[in-house]
């Protein structure tokens, strides 16, 4: 009995196995779906080449497959690698691209049933650069009463790369226009590039910067008897409050309190003061305010 027993236990493994195996094929293969699947194309190129004209950026793949393996395929990201520094590629400014759906890595039992672009003919043409200015430009329009004046993007000059063909042309690089609503209550504001061609790179590091400096032609807005603060040990003889003659845009010169314009006046005592001191003063202001006079313009303080 016992001897009839170790006999038919590698039958009934191989029997499991043999069942398992049928199921497991029978599964995989029921159900069966097609999907299509759009697929990012990455390029890597050699250095001293560029894109003379962009490339595609991405492809549909006609997957079929069991259904549950389609699924986990859906919910992931499928990535081409384009490898062009391979040296039957690097030295080709025109190599063409043949998809054999090889290129991604699929399930047992998924098969790649086609894929839009098969063929890709691309043109690439040798790197170039030049160093040209930067401009500006401003979108909107100030107040008549606001003047900008120092005005300065830096950098001046950047370090432009792309087709040698563009290159020709290339006699500046501009920025997105700024908005001049922007500009109150600033000394300088960031930029960004606005390239002519999306081939074009700027090869100095950092981004643009316009500084400037916003002043008032006349003044809308007078505060009386703004109180001195000291910065410092000393003590305030006089006078205790000054006047501050201001410009502020239309919707704060309307208001009928100014008590919450948090406009401050500090006089800053110097080091080891001895005996008395004309100091001069100068205006903390929030934004969207700017100074035009302090009266007066100094107060006497004395040392401790």
């Amino acid at each position: 009995m016992r001897l009839r027993f170790r006999t038919r236990r590698p039958i009934l493994r191989l029997l499991a196995l043999v069942t398992g195996f049928i199921i497991w094929f029978y599964v995989l293969n029921a159900a069966r779906v097609r999907v299509d699947k759009v697929v990012t194309l990455q390029y890597v190129l050699p250095n001293p080449v560029v894109f003379a004209v962009r490339p595609p950026s991405e492809m549909t793949v006609t997957l079929e497959g069991p259904r549950a393996f389609i699924r986990q395929l859906e919910a992931r990201e499928e990535k081409i690698l384009i490898d062009l520094t391979l040296p039957e590629r690097r030295d080709q400014l025109r190599p063409e691209i043949i998809f054999k759906g090889d290129e991604l890595s699929l399930p047992f039992g998924v098969r790649v049933e086609k894929m839009a672009p098969r063929r890709i003919q691309l043109r690439l043409e040798r790197k170039a650069q030049k160093r040209v200015p930067v401009r500006t430009s401003f979108l909107g329009e100030l107040s008549a009463d606001l003047q900008l004046r120092d005005l300065r993007v830096r950098p001046a000059e950047v370090v432009v790369v792309g087709p040698k063909s563009l290159m020709v042309d290339l006699k500046e690089v501009t920025t997105r226009p700024v908005d001049v609503e922007t500009l109150l209550g600033q000394e300088s504001v960031p930029l960004e590039w606005q390239l002519p061609d999306e081939r074009l790179t700027v090869d100095t590091p950092g981004l643009p910067e316009l500084s400037y400096r916003l002043t008032a032609r006349k003044a809308n807005l007078v505060l009386e008897r703004v109180p001195v603060r000291l910065l410092g040990d000393g003590k305030l003889v006089a006078p205790a409050t000054v006047q501050v003659v201001l410009w502020g845009p239309p919707d704060i010169v309307r208001r009928t309190d100014m008590s919450n314009l948090n406009v401050q006046v500090w006089a800053e005592v110097p080091a080891r003061l001895q005996g008395r001191e004309r100091v001069k003063v100068r205006a903390v202001l929030p934004p969207r305010l700017h100074l035009i006079e302090v009266r007066p313009q100094s107060v006497l303080v004395e040392g401790p």
